[in-house]
């Protein structure tokens, strides 16, 4: 009876996360389009610079990914004011300990950021694109909860402090 009620929170929880990941985290692709998801995402994949696409809006973000699971970010969009054309972006650099998760059940490989001194963590899933690695991610609007921006990330370079 416990291991019924722990499968059905289990699934629960997952098919939670499925829907987080896919819509609020959003890989978002031309319609009709569906992107294509890798089964892993091995450690060297990942460990490098990762930068925002020109939709993340200017300064576009950098992710720096190390081999030690630390990661900085600088100028990491956290929150739009609202649609239209003079809307801000809130934005965040700081410092945390990364860790993707390949083995959840139903649902993309996604990295985690957890950020120090701050109660917060993003999902950003993994999906491919000719071939390519691409993480994606999404930046809700203030005082819109079902409206959101896309930012998709491409890694750069495998050296995570490329640039500086």
């Amino acid at each position: 009876m416990k291991l019924d009620i722990f499968r059905i929170g289990a699934s629960l929880v997952t098919a939670t996360l499925t829907v987080l990941t896919s819509t609020a985290c959003g890989i978002i692709q031309p319609a009709g389009v569906r992107p294509e998801i890798p089964e892993t995402v091995e450690h060297s994949e990942l460990v490098g610079r990762w930068d925002g696409v020109p939709e993340c809006r200017s300064p576009l973000p950098v992710i720096r990914l190390r081999d030690d699971y630390t990661f900085s970010v600088k100028d990491f969009p956290v929150e739009w004011d609202g649609p239209g054309p003079d809307s801000q972006v809130t934005r965040r650099s700081t410092d945390g300990k990364w860790h993707a998760v390949n083995k959840d059940s139903g649902s993309t490989p996604y990295l985690v950021l957890k950020f120090e001194n701050e109660k917060d963590n993003k999902f950003l899933p993994f999906y491919l694109e000719n071939g390519e690695l691409w993480m994606s991610g999404s930046v809700p609007v203030y005082g819109e909860p079902d409206h959101s921006y896309p930012c998709q990330y491409k890694r750069t370079s495998v050296d995570p402090d490329f640039g500086r």
